[in-house]
């Protein structure tokens, strides 16, 4: 009775899992007796209006897509900028203000506290650490507060105390969000500074401040900065997106230096001649001659269309990545002309610099030249005239090297002397002479008999005895008299004797050799006194072999 109870149960178990049985069996239709073809005809689909009228649905009507409302209304909505105007710059044609199609509120906040603290003067106080990947004021504690107005008064009156990276941007943010409350000028004047003063300590304001201070300056019709000159000019526009806004207006360089530093392939600081005293001479030509070049082709009129320098346009958000209120953001749309992305003018200066170079060269007495791609013949006329004028003559080889460079050629001169048949007569002479002696010479060579070495003349080891000869191949040991050349290796010996591998490698480490180096010295003492080693390597551990144990036991006795 219970067997059934539990094969009963059993199968209930086993028809849980059973997943077929718990779907509703389908009938299957039956085929149709009548395999015709036949005729469908589907009527035209109609849609309903709430009414209740139906519309016919149109032949051809077109496909549609479904727009968000929001997205709908930007796409028909094209706000005209607030603000459009011309700088002057003769790279950027027009600069274009956009405000931003979006608001947000969450940056509102430090907009406020930064208005409210703009004016709060700082007391003398000592520097607390703040670190925050997006600074803000309420993120501080009472004394990071305190240091940090402290420390941007400092800033206000000119000097520039050591401070956390987090310090400097939370100013930087400050600066961006208060337009209404900082004279633009100075504003983008402290941003620039910030910028020199703390850039070799936190080179991660390289890849923010340049576009940032460029957004600023585009946004208030500001010129470009006039702090930045020299190296800083070059270092501002490698980490800036649009390196036309950097370019300054006029002064000593000009574009002069842009030129040279992003639109040549050709790096003339790197040469190998431009070095020392040479180096000045250098700057000074290579400059001088791009600069005429620029000036002559600027008074054609033909130095942007020659060189390929096309109308080029960047949008960009202002200050990407900075902490800022959506009432400051704005969308920029430059419209502008590239001189760091024309082929043809990375070419052409390219081929200036290096001409130039091939001329200083000459001018210095340097053989070598540099190979030009295509430089149009008006150049190298305009370059030639200039390079004449401020080049020195070519140098010419010392009076002191031209005399001693005819003494040295003067020995493989000709003696002046007529020909004498008697001076001829008495060379033939001495060459038969000479002939002669070394013939006799070699003749008593070959008859003499050669002396026998002594037995002992090849023997390593100085002693009273030799080796004693044997039939065998191996030769025997040598006598107790000659075991003193292993003295200074007794202890590694003994080491070896007792399979001690630690005691081998301390052996070692006290003679300051390596064991390896150890073990050869002994082998080559062992090969001299009785022609062969001692020692094999096991495993990284030194044995003796077994034919020489005795001679080993004999070496630790003496």
């Amino acid at each position: 009775m219970q067997s059934d109870e539990r094969k009963k149960r059993d199968e209930e178990l086993d028809r849980f899992w059973d997943i077929d049985a718990l779907i509703p069996k389908r009938h299957m239709p039956h085929p149709a007796s009548d395999t015709e073809t036949s005729e469908i005809v589907l009527e035209p689909k109609e849609r309903r209006e709430p009414a209740g009228e139906k519309i016919p649905a149109p032949k051809d009507e077109p496909k549609r897509h479904f727009i968000p409302p929001h997205t709908a209304d930007e796409v028909r909505r094209q706000p005209d900028p607030e603000d459009e105007y011309t700088p002057d710059n003769a790279l950027i044609r027009r600069v274009r203000i956009y405000p931003r199609k979006s608001s947000y509120r969450y940056y509102e906040g430090f907009a406020r506290d930064a208005a409210r603290l703009y004016e709060v003067r700082g007391g003398e106080c000592p520097r607390v650490p703040f670190f925050s990947y997006v600074p803000q004021y309420t993120q501080m504690n009472r004394p990071q507060l305190e240091w940090y107005l402290w420390w941007r008064t400092c800033l206000r009156e000119g000097a520039f105390p050591d401070t956390d990276y987090s310090y400097i941007l939370l100013y930087i943010y400050e600066i961006i969000n208060l337009p209404e409350r900082i004279n633009a000028q100075e504003a983008r004047d402290m941003l620039c500074r910030v910028w020199v003063h703390y850039r070799d300590t936190f080179h991660q304001l390289d890849s923010y401040l340049p576009e940032w201070i460029c957004d600023f300056s585009l946004i208030h019709h500001l010129p470009p900065p006039d702090i930045c000159t020299g190296d800083l000019l070059s270092a501002i526009m490698a980490h800036c997106t649009l390196k036309e806004f950097y370019v300054p207006l006029g002064g000593e360089d000009g574009y002069i230096r842009a030129l040279l530093t992003f639109c040549s392939n050709y790096d003339y600081r790197k040469s190998k001649f431009c070095t020392g005293d040479h180096a000045a001479l250098f700057e000074r030509a290579i400059k001088g001659a791009l600069k005429r070049i620029v000036e002559r082709m600027s008074q054609e009129g033909r130095l942007f269309s020659s060189a390929g320098m096309d109308d080029s346009k960047l949008v960009r958000e202002a200050y990407t990545g900075a902490l800022c209120s959506y009432r400051i953001k704005r969308r920029i749309e430059v419209e502008y002309c590239s001189f760091s992305r024309s082929h043809e003018l990375r070419y052409f200066v390219t081929d200036v610099v290096k001409y130039t170079e091939n001329k200083i060269r000459a001018c210095l007495g340097i053989r070598s030249r540099l190979s030009i791609y295509a430089l149009p013949v008006s150049t190298r006329e305009t370059l030639d005239r200039y390079l004449q004028e401020i080049l020195p003559a070519a140098k010419s080889p010392s009076r002191a090297k031209q005399q001693m460079s005819a003494e040295y050629e003067k020995l493989y001169d000709l003696p002046a002397k007529a020909l004498s048949l008697s001076d001829a007569a008495k060379i033939e002479k001495q060459s038969w002479d000479t002939t002669e002696r070394l013939i006799e010479a070699f003749e008593d060579v070959g008859e003499a008999d050669p002396t026998p070495f002594p037995e002992n003349a090849f023997s390593l080891v100085q002693g009273p005895t030799a080796l004693p000869q044997t039939d065998d191949a191996s030769c025997a040991p040598p006598e107790n008299g000659q075991m003193h050349v292993f003295a200074a290796y007794k202890s590694f010996l003994l080491a070896v004797h007792d399979g001690n591998a630690a005691g081998q490698t301390a052996a070692a480490r006290e003679a300051g050799l390596p064991i390896e180096v150890l073990a050869d010295e002994v082998n080559g003492l062992s090969a001299d006194l009785m022609g062969d080693i001692l020692l094999e390597e096991d495993n990284g551990v030194f044995r003796v072999i077994e034919d020489y144990t005795d001679f080993l036991e004999e070496i630790l006795r003496s």
